[in-house]
């Protein structure tokens, strides 16, 4: 019989590891998130190699666990914030747990006016605006601080695409820039989430930081600094030909620039992991096949499919020794656990499941937490700290995830179900 994929890959001690783990976690427990400062560490250390005159500033939307923010704080991040709420849980980080204070960027275009009033509070000076109506609201609500102006770009090759709703027109740049009265300190651009065509990249910084720049210059603004977004992807092998092309842009620029980003999935994604358990099992529709649902759901954890397009993969962690081998498959649907019949994780051909299973979803960190809600009275799961390194390293687990894609012809949920 074949062997799971963890000993087909030569990781039989993570398999060993993951085991034990599963084996001691408490019988009331079926969902549980595993979050790594390890792999967090690794990923900035990247970051700063791959791209070392970029600062990034966090997007807390992504994920906003205060162990992650007070990591990413401790290593010289910032923040980009994006509601009050988020500002708030930045501020709210202290001594001993964090050893400065980060920078935050209220990087929100359209803001509403008790927002702009109450963001000052906090001692925020720095917003985004894309909009003339944007500059006359910030000027009437007595704004003090400064902005970038947040610009439309070509956000072909990106999974999600933001230029139909943020970002100015080429057309209302000149505009923005001769009626503002709060000075345009830089530019901001993003070329889209998950963007796979690292062109966009070089072709958005050098109009931003040309023709966006001088426009600035010539109604008496100052720029000195050019962000230059998120949707950055985790896996270092795409993430590195995004900086090349980048690093290339970026040599054009002036050195007195001053060069921002903001990676939230870069940095969250690779960093939590998820166990999930079996609870049902029944005869698919017609005899064929199987139903399964497990202990989640994609109005929680998995609210990653609908919102951000992922397609999670998963690897059973067989409690018993004598459950190694692999199962044969079937046709089979995995369902989340609450009454909405849409609620379905992936369906396809898949091994065999069985009550009580562990499913082991890698690299769950990235718009889960953060997009999860509560329906149907289910609680997001518990969240607790890696300390004894028990996630694999994540160079081993992205061919284990395209193994199970090759492997796994499964469909995914990517429409949201209509109570969404």
């Amino acid at each position: 019989m074949a062997q799971s994929n963890f000993c087909v890959k030569g990781i039989s001690l993570t398999l060993q590891k993951l085991r034990h783990f599963v084996s001691n976690v408490s019988p009331k427990t079926s969902s549980l998130a595993v979050l790594s400062g390890t792999r967090l560490q690794s990923q900035l250390k990247h970051w700063s190699k791959a791209l070392p005159k970029v600062t990034p500033f966090y997007a807390v939307k992504c994920n906003p666990e205060e162990f992650l923010l007070e990591s990413l704080t401790n290593a010289g991040v910032n923040f980009d914030c994006a509601s009050l709420r988020e500002v708030d849980e930045v501020k709210r980080l202290g001594w001993p747990e964090i050893a400065r204070f980060p920078e935050v960027l209220y990087a929100h275009p359209l803001k509403s006016e008790h927002d702009i009033q109450s963001v000052k509070g906090y001692g925020v000076n720095r917003t985004v605006v894309d909009s003339v109506e944007e500059c006359k609201k910030l000027v009437v609500n007595n704004w003090k601080g400064d902005a970038l102006l947040r610009i439309a770009v070509s956000d072909a090759g990106s999974k999600m695409p933001f230029s139909a709703k943020f970002g100015a027109s080429r057309s209302e740049v000149e505009e923005i820039c001769r009626v503002s009265r709060i000075p345009l300190v830089g530019v901001s651009f993003h070329v889209g989430s998950g963007c796979e065509d690292d062109s966009q990249y070089a072709k958005a910084i050098e109009y931003a930081s040309t023709y966006v720049f001088d426009c600035l210059k010539k109604y008496s603004h100052n720029p000195t600094i050019l962000d230059i977004g998120g949707g950055y992807n985790p896996r270092q092998s795409a993430f590195q030909s995004a900086a090349s092309a980048i690093n290339g842009a970026l040599a054009k620029v002036p050195n007195s620039v001053k060069v921002i980003a903001e990676p939230g999935r870069y940095f969250a994604q690779t960093s939590q992991d998820l166990f999930v358990r079996v609870i049902a099992k029944k005869r698919g529709l017609g005899g064929k096949g199987w139903r399964y649902v497990i202990d989640e759901s994609i109005y929680s954890q998995f609210s990653c499919i609908p919102f951000d397009h992922q397609q999670p993969a998963w690897f059973r962690v067989p409690v018993n020794k004598d459950d190694i081998c692999a199962r044969s498959k079937e046709e089979g649907v995995l369902f989340g656990r609450t009454c909405d019949s849409l609620d379905v994780i992936a369906k396809g051909s898949m091994e065999q499941l069985e009550v009580g299973d562990w499913l082991y979803f890698p690299f769950m960190g990235a718009y889960t937490s953060s997009t999860a809600s509560e329906f149907n009275g289910f609680p997001k799961p518990k969240l607790i700290l890696d300390t004894d390194q028990v996630l694999p390293e994540v160079e081993q687990i992205w061919p284990l995830i395209d193994e199970f894609h090759s492997k796994n012809k499964l469909t995914y949920t990517n429409a949201l179900p209509p109570i969404l």
